[in-house]
């Protein structure tokens, strides 16, 4: 079940479920990861049976990718665990949440309200595992807009989907995903100045003609006294 779509950055399986990290929102300033559960039992163009993608700021997971790096996650990770075991609970707590979500007024618009008429709520957590080090999870439900915008959840997840990462792939997922954020900006500021200079360069053009229309007199005069001297001549006027 590996079905390459080219505008994936990278992806991550577990048993039945893949997580991907896609770049077609870079544009919109967001890194796009998908969720996908599937059954390998299914015809080949009908084996999703759930996908939960999770939308987070590009500059917010510049912070998280420089965290994995530093080795701020695994710090957390390990208070988490130590946590765990002093509170004698069954799992760790997750070291990482962010929240994001559609408001129920623009689930309205889509003709995708819920029954319940509360906002959907998106999150992706990130929390320290017993049998892989890293466990990516995203998680949907319902959720309210708050004052600010945000949407926050309201009760339990309806549905969530997990991914276990070991720490080679935690640090790959935050290089790699990273790596492409960088060639992205750079890529727009090179487009950004390459239109700059093609405007330059209009500019220069739109000056020129104006400036040759104005000789076009003074040329024309020249040529038909030429003409009067026996000179021939081609010119176009």
């Amino acid at each position: 079940m590996k079905q390459r779509n080219p505008q994936q950055i990278i992806r991550f399986d577990g048993k039945n479920v893949f997580m991907e990290v896609m770049n077609n929102a870079f544009n919109i300033g967001k890194v796009q990861i998908n969720f996908m559960e599937y059954n390998t039992n299914a015809e080949v163009n009908s084996r999703i049976t759930k996908n939960l993608p999770i939308y987070i700021d590009i500059h917010k997971f510049m912070v998280l990718a420089n965290d994995i790096l530093s080795g701020k996650m695994s710090k957390l990770a390990q208070e988490a665990i130590q946590a765990k075991e002093k509170g004698n609970y069954r799992f760790a707590k997750e070291i990482y949440t962010d929240l994001g979500g559609i408001s129920a007024e623009n689930l309205k618009n889509r003709d995708k309200a819920r029954p319940d008429g509360k906002s959907l709520s998106r999150q992706f957590k990130i929390t320290p595992g017993d049998k892989a080090p890293w466990i990516l999870s995203a998680e949907y439900g319902a959720g309210e807009e708050n004052e600010t915008g945000l949407i926050v959840p309201k009760g339990r997840p309806e549905e969530s989907l997990r991914v276990p990462l070991q720490d080679d792939d935690f640090k790959k997922f935050a290089i790699v995903v990273m790596s492409h954020i960088h060639s992205f900006h750079a890529s727009q500021y090179a487009k950004e100045q390459l239109n700059q200079q093609t405007e330059s360069l209009t500019q220069q053009i739109q000056e020129l003609k104006t400036e040759l229309e104005q000789y076009k007199p003074v040329m024309r005069g020249l040529y038909k006294f030429l003409q009067s001297q026996g000179v021939q001549m081609n010119m176009n006027k």
